[in-house]
């Protein structure tokens, strides 16, 4: 009977160490916070095509993956370019009622869904790599003489870039880079050589441009 005593307690503190130890146990193994973060971001920027010898410039939103140190983002892009091209024709053509000198201004609006990668040198310096593709829409307004006419066609565009970024704060940083372009020729008069003078082709942008996370 004393045995039977002395046992009733000795187990019901063993069972009691032993629930304690799987409390302990199930702390212990709760994993640590996700170091990574998701946030949005609004982006703008102005660049120089190198080819074409005009300004470019970009309106971008998204979201990005903030990580220690990398991060992926993806986002949609607005471009817009303009330019006049002087074309001199010297024999009769299929759009142009006479030879002389006519004047082509073009409006270029490309708009692309675009991944970027970008990886950190230090707690604000890093680089980025990154490509997009969607179309652009062409607009070109024809006139000389007796000519007053306006086209627009969508074609197919693409880029790739990458440059360095510089982090001010969590919410703040510019970034600076080289975009290569392609962009189809738009099927806009019937004629190739008027129709190659309004389209970027293939050019490289230098661009500088900054970013607001949120």
């Amino acid at each position: 009977m004393k045995k039977t005593i002395l046992a009733l307690p000795l187990a019901l503190g063993l069972t009691a160490a032993a629930q304690a130890g799987e409390v302990m146990t199930a702390k212990e193994v709760i994993p640590p916070p996700d170091p990574c973060r998701l946030q949005w971001f609004l982006g703008a920027s102005g660049g120089y095509l190198t080819d074409a010898e005009e300004e470019m410039y970009h309106l971008q939103f998204g979201a990005e993956k903030w990580c220690p140190t990398h991060s992926h983002a993806l986002y949609l892009e607005v471009g817009y370019t303009e330019f006049d091209n002087d074309y001199d024709v010297e024999d009769r053509q299929q759009v142009f009622p006479a030879p002389g000198l006519y004047d082509l201004d073009v409006e270029i609006i490309p708009v692309t869904l675009n991944y970027k990668y970008e990886r950190s040198f230090s707690n604000n310096l890093g680089w980025y790599i990154g490509a997009g593709a969607g179309i652009a829409f062409v607009d070109m307004d024809l006139e000389g003489l007796s000519v007053d006419d306006s086209y627009d066609d969508e074609v197919f565009y693409a880029q790739v870039f990458t440059g360095l970024t510089y982090n001010f704060s969590e919410s703040f940083e510019i970034f600076g880079g080289v975009r290569y372009i392609f962009m189809d020729d738009p099927d806009l008069t019937g004629n190739s050589d008027v129709d190659d003078n309004a389209s970027i082709d293939e050019d490289l942008l230098v661009e500088l441009g900054l970013r607001w996370n949120f």
